[in-house]
């Protein structure tokens, strides 16, 4: 399941952050098959978007396979509809309704 929300663009640091490249964002490579389970803190390394849609990265020396779960084309096509929506005044902002899960509120 996918969704597509709008950013608002209020100003320069947010317009910033949403055009990050590939290459600028990054995330940790966690062990899930054992340090998360066991709560160890830590991580493997980072590794960027770019290297993430590569189809492989590396890993301690070890070549691993990488395919992502979501489809940009799609996601191109979802915020192509929203942007229709909003400039015919069929989308409109609220105030939040509520907050997003966090860490703190899965772990408990």
């Amino acid at each position: 399941m996918g969704f597509g929300l709008p950013i608002p663009v209020l100003d320069e640091q947010v317009m910033a952050q949403a055009a990050l490249s590939d290459e600028e964002i990054t995330y940790p490579i966690i062990d899930y098959c054992e340090a998360y389970p066991l709560g160890r803190p830590g991580s493997l390394g980072r590794v960027s978007m770019a290297e993430l849609m590569s189809g492989q990265i590396e890993v301690e020396g070890k070549k691993v396979p990488t395919g992502g779960l979501a489809s940009r084309a799609r996601a191109r096509e979802v915020a192509g509809e929203l942007k229709q929506r909003i400039a015919q005044g069929r989308f409109f902002l609220t105030r939040p309704v509520a907050p997003l899960p966090g860490a703190q509120l899965i772990e408990g």
